[in-house]
């Protein structure tokens, strides 16, 4: 027996998870969804818990529940207000 690892974008497992589950049943003995550990990720035991917020924040800011500044009017103002 053989086994395979394959590298995929999270966004594209549900493509690949169907073209395995579409395989005959004698291809494939079985099948198991692990995400990438990065070595970094080991040593950091918050990674998830802010690239969850990260995502969260993300998510936020596209749907406009958080207001974003627009750093050019930002800085014009402070310009302004140094100059004067």
């Amino acid at each position: 027996m053989q086994t395979i690892h394959i590298d995929i974008e999270e966004s594209k497992l549900e493509i690949l998870l169907n073209i395995i589950k579409n395989l005959k049943d004698d291809v494939i003995k079985s099948y198991s969804v692990s995400p990438k550990i990065n070595e970094m990720v080991e040593e950091d035991a918050f990674f998830y818990k802010r690239k969850e917020r990260l995502e969260k924040l993300h998510q936020d800011v596209i749907s406009g529940e958080m207001p974003m500044y627009d750093l050019d009017s930002s800085m014009d103002e402070l310009i302004k207000e140094l100059k004067s």
